[in-house]
């Protein structure tokens, strides 16, 4: 039951992004977060571990899993406290962009805040949004923030990360019509959105990049009614991707 000063210091070290880079692997945390996992086919699940208190009979006899003790998992986590049961599980490589939908595709430009990409992701989900391509700037998808504030919408999203320069290029060769958000855009309420358009979120501090803004078909903003200056980019999504469907 008990694990290795090895094993710990490995499962630990994966709280980095150093070491989840160089083994392609990631933790989720949690039994909300690893039900969603076991609802899932696109991420391959390494191995279980959990405590006493949780209920193993949820875990599939597929998967590769382990009794630890809570002690264990406190030395792990990545939480002030621990969560039962955590997964260590396969990062995803090389996805690609699927050219073939006609839905909005988002485009996240260096968005560095992990809670506001966890949003983000779990806001798309929501509005029937399957495909974001991000900025190799943007906060890592693996961060544990991300994941838990995604609520599990990671699993079921496809994720690109790239050159947007080049992605945005390769979006329009499809006839996707290429909006962004700026300040002094076309009022949202009143622009006519395409069906088949990519929407391009800037960073919170910098906005899209100049590199990007050249190559904009569309330019859109959400109108003022009051004092505060501005939004934070997930609740711009959020409003953004509303207007969108409705």
């Amino acid at each position: 039951m008990s694990l290795t000063k090895n094993e710990i210091k490995f499962l630990k070290s994966l709280q980095t992004k150093k070491q989840r880079d160089l083994n392609k692997l990631f933790i989720v945390e949690g039994e909300k977060m690893v039900t969603e996992l076991f609802n899932q086919s696109k991420f391959k699940i390494d191995t279980i571990y959990f405590t006493e208190e949780y209920d193993f009979s949820l875990i599939p006899n597929t998967i590769q899993s382990q009794l630890i003790s809570t002690k264990d998992l406190e030395r792990i986590t990545g939480f002030k406290k621990a969560n039962k049961v955590f997964a260590i599980v396969k990062q995803l490589q090389n996805n690609v962009v699927d050219y073939t939908e006609d839905n909005l595709i988002l485009v996240l430009d260096d968005v560095n805040d992990p809670g506001n990409l966890g949003t983000i992701i779990r806001t798309a989900d929501w509005f029937g949004v399957t495909q974001i391509i991000a900025s190799k700037n943007t906060v890592e998808l693996y961060n544990s923030k991300v994941i838990q504030s995604s609520m599990g919408a990671i699993f079921r999203m496809n994720y690109i990360v790239n050159d947007l320069s080049e992605e945005v290029i390769n979006l329009k060769q499809n006839e996707y019509i290429v909006s962004g958000a700026i300040i002094h855009g076309e009022n949202v309420y009143k622009a006519k959105l395409p069906s088949r358009m990519a929407l391009i979120m800037g960073s919170e501090s910098h906005g899209i990049t100049d590199d990007l803004l050249k190559l904009l078909d569309l330019e859109i903003s959400i109108p003022n009614f009051g004092k505060t200056e501005s939004l934070n980019v997930a609740m711009a999504t959020g409003i953004l991707l509303s207007e969108y469907k409705r």
